[in-house]
């Protein structure tokens, strides 16, 4: 009879290792399940500046209001609430939907609360332009198309708006690539959070050695993404995020034409 090995925590944590390859080598745990992509200047972009999509949308809201606004009122106060709440979104990583925006900034150009009516009007009006104006990234097109065949594909997006989400995923007709779309909109998170990570993989019921992350800037998709063990992707396209220091994804593409031959290898 041999002697009883003491379990030591060297020992212990050998064991959990080998069960957790075994049981890895079972259910595929190392073969990713799930694909998922950030949403603009990674799977679309803007075919007009997006200050000018803004612009667009408050001249024509202007001319729902009650009270006669010009539109460069409406821009000035725009430009000044964005500059009063994107502090609190990108610090604390918080989403500050667009109803409560629209809510306030109209508060402000009516010098009175506005009516549920008028902020859902307007609201709506802002998801139809940016969903108008959005383009797709051709080669998005064709990697989700190949994609799609052996993975589940989701969105995780940093959107004030989950309409304006989804209306730009049916615009470019890849609305039917996608399995889950997660927002900041949906969760009150913002990327690079952990969290809004978490979530998606919760919906999708995989662990982050399943999923891969492919987004376009180094902080809210790679560094996030990293924090809780995702494989990343970096796409870098012309006139994207410059890489931040010290972040570094598993691997960085300039096309997504590339993301289906490599995807298999980076879980060989």
């Amino acid at each position: 009879m041999k002697p009883s090995v003491p379990l030591t925590f060297r020992r212990i944590k050998s064991l959990i290792d080998r069960a957790t390859a075994i049981v890895a080598g079972v259910i595929g745990l190392g073969v990713p399940k799930v694909l998922f992509f950030d949403l603009g200047e990674t799977l679309v972009t803007q075919n007009i500046e997006d200050n000018l999509v803004t612009q667009r949308a408050l001249e024509r809201i202007s001319r729902e209001l009650p009270v006669a606004t010009a539109p460069a009122e409406l821009y000035r106060l725009y430009r000044k609430g964005y500059g009063r709440n994107q502090p609190v979104r990108s610090s604390h990583n918080v989403e500050i939907p667009i109803s409560a925006w629209m809510r306030e900034l109209l508060r402000f150009a009516l010098h009175r609360e506005p009516t549920t009516d008028i902020v859902e009007r307007a609201v709506g009006i802002v998801v139809e332009s940016r969903a108008a104006n959005a383009a797709e990234y051709p080669d998005a097109q064709e990697a989700l198309e190949e994609l799609h065949e052996k993975y589940r594909i989701g969105v995780i997006s940093n959107v004030s708006s989950h309409d304006v989400a989804v209306e730009i995923l049916r615009k470019v007709k890849f609305d039917h690539y996608i399995d889950d779309l997660i927002t900041s909109a949906l969760t009150g998170i913002r990327k690079p959070d952990p969290g809004i990570f978490l979530y998606a993989l919760s919906r999708m019921k995989v662990t982050p050695a399943q999923a891969v992350h492919v987004g376009d800037h180094p902080r809210n998709d790679v560094e996030g993404a990293n924090l809780i063990g995702l494989t990343t992707v970096l796409i870098e396209r012309k006139g994207s995020e410059a890489s931040a220091n010290g972040v570094r994804p598993s691997i960085k593409l300039h096309s997504l034409a590339n993301l289906p031959r490599l995807v298999p290898k980076m879980f060989a």
